[in-house]
């Protein structure tokens, strides 16, 4: 077993085996033979496999004793093998694309003696159809199949020192990338030249591919939750919506900020001031040990009181940590919301968003992404969380 750390993935060895022993110990626990891994932000969190086709559904085969195997497409079967050297996991079957990728999987499961074990399916994973499902429980009618959505998620909820440094340099990358496309900003230019010049400066700065493209959205087409670039030209007096996730090893730190090209509407400045009252009431109130609700009820009263409660109308925060596309987020993993009784702890990761939603005038937040510390909060962003008039 390895124990010094190579490029090729973006921690050492040590640590992936300390994950390993902490999910084979609640594999123990449940009683749990093997894990069948179709999540890919958790067989990524477990080996440092990734993949810029993660949507083509592949499997880790992940048994309690013994290695495991990779089911994947044959074409993937190159990432395989090329980390082969540096990572743990390193046995696999390649699938044609002609082969049936559940009947190759019932068979190798069959090879190592599991068709009749207790077997952890992640089935909230979103690659992984009901029909593809029940092909697989109808081919091992004497296998025990188990719900194991959110173990391997309970594991990636406080980050270690080594993803904490990961999300401070997804942080610096994305303050540069939205600093770019405020300095684009210029009566005429279109909304496509603001997000354009984000992206450049994103990659520019050694960010990686991202989970998600930016949302950039120009007046009150900004009222649109997660619009973007049509390539419309922007007017004196309107609001520009910039929001664009810096990425870094996989880890994801989103930013989103309002431009105006000159002095905004007195509308756009009450829904600014509601939008800081809320994330500096979060900023200064949130701390660990706190319950997700009571954490959101700290953001949401302070936006209430400035008389915009029913147009706040998403969770406070959504949590922050390895992303892969379709998002940028980790909402399956934690969330600031409503009714949510889970505990924050120091070592975990948000992004503060108090978006104020008035239709015919736009979208409005002032976000700050964050980690939980054991005495308050660390920004990940130098940007001040102000409206940005040029």
């Amino acid at each position: 077993m390895k124990t010094e750390t190579h490029e090729a993935l973006p921690f050492p060895d040590t640590e992936y085996q300390a994950r390993v022993e902490k999910i084979r110990t609640r594999m123990r626990d449940r009683g749990l033979d093997a894990l069948l891994i179709c999540v890919p932000q958790n067989y990524y969190y477990l080996t440092g496999f990734i993949t810029g086709c993660a949507h083509s559904l592949m499997f880790l085969v992940f048994p309690l004793k013994g290695d495991p195997l990779w089911i994947t497409r044959k074409t993937e079967m190159s990432n395989v093998r090329a980390l082969a050297p540096h990572m743990w996991a390193k046995r696999g079957i390649g699938v044609a694309d002609s082969e049936d990728m559940i009947a190759i999987l019932a068979h190798s499961l069959r090879d190592m003696g599991l068709d009749r074990a207790r077997l952890g399916i992640e089935k909230a994973a979103l690659f992984f159809t009901i029909a593809q499902y029940e092909q697989l429980t109808a081919l091992f009618p004497d296998a025990a199949f188990h719900d194991i959505t959110g173990l391997i998620e309970h594991e990636r909820r406080v980050k270690s020192p080594r993803e904490l440094d990961h999300m401070r340099k997804a942080g610096g990358i994305a303050s540069r990338a939205v600093e770019a496309g405020y300095e684009a900003l210029q009566e005429g230019v279109a909304d496509s030249d603001l997000a354009a010049a984000m992206l450049s400066r994103a990659i520019r700065e050694g960010g990686d591919r991202m989970g998600m493209l930016p949302f950039v959205s120009a007046g009150s087409r900004s009222y649109c939750a997660h619009a973007s670039w049509v390539g419309a030209r922007i007017g004196r007096g309107e609001i520009v919506n910039a929001e664009l996730a810096g990425a870094y090893k996989a880890y994801h730190v989103p930013i989103f900020r309002v431009f105006s090209l000159g002095q905004p509407s007195d509308e756009i400045l009450r829904m600014q001031a509601a939008s800081e009252a809320g994330l500096h009431a979060g900023l200064d109130g949130i701390r660990a040990g706190m319950t997700s609700h009571e954490a959101d009820s700290v953001v949401r009263r302070a936006i209430e009181k400035q008389g915009y409660g029913e147009n706040f109308v998403v969770r406070a925060a959504y949590g922050l940590g390895v992303a892969i596309a379709p998002g940028w987020g980790e909402p399956a993993v934690m969330q600031i919301m409503p009714e949510d009784q889970r505990v924050l702890e120091s070592g975990m990761c948000f992004h503060l968003v108090p978006a104020i939603y008035v239709e015919g005038i736009g979208c409005v937040c002032c976000s700050m992404p964050l980690i939980i510390t054991e005495t308050g909060i660390e920004r990940l962003t130098d940007l001040k969380p102000e409206l940005l008039v040029k």
